[in-house]
């Protein structure tokens, strides 16, 4: 499954990596909005809420930034598509989620 944001791909992966231990905000933020029927559903919810943000441009900063509420330093630079775990690839500098959640 691939998530894009903006236009870019912010996370890459088997899906039930991503769905499972996503690790970008935004990632994490879709799977929060997502209607839950059934309590015992394994995909962990953070409920992480993202910024309302009037800045739609795009520059060389982080697409996501204006909305993160993880926002760092690094974040003033677009991050590259990185492998955080065995075929799952994110574009984020904060460290979200981990192989043990």
């Amino acid at each position: 499954i691939g998530i894009l944001y903006r236009g870019k791909i912010v996370e890459v992966g088997p899906i039930n990596k991503v769905l499972a231990n996503p690790k970008h905000p935004y990632t994490q933020a879709l799977i929060d909005a997502i209607s839950e029927p059934n309590p015992d559903n394994l995909y962990k919810k953070r409920d992480i809420r993202i910024k309302d943000s009037e800045d739609m441009s795009i520059s060389q900063e982080c697409r996501f930034k204006a909305r993160c509420p993880y926002v760092i330093e690094e974040c003033s630079k677009e991050p590259p598509l990185e492998e955080k775990d065995p075929e799952h690839h994110c574009a984020c500098y904060v460290k979200l989620g981990s192989s043990g959640d």
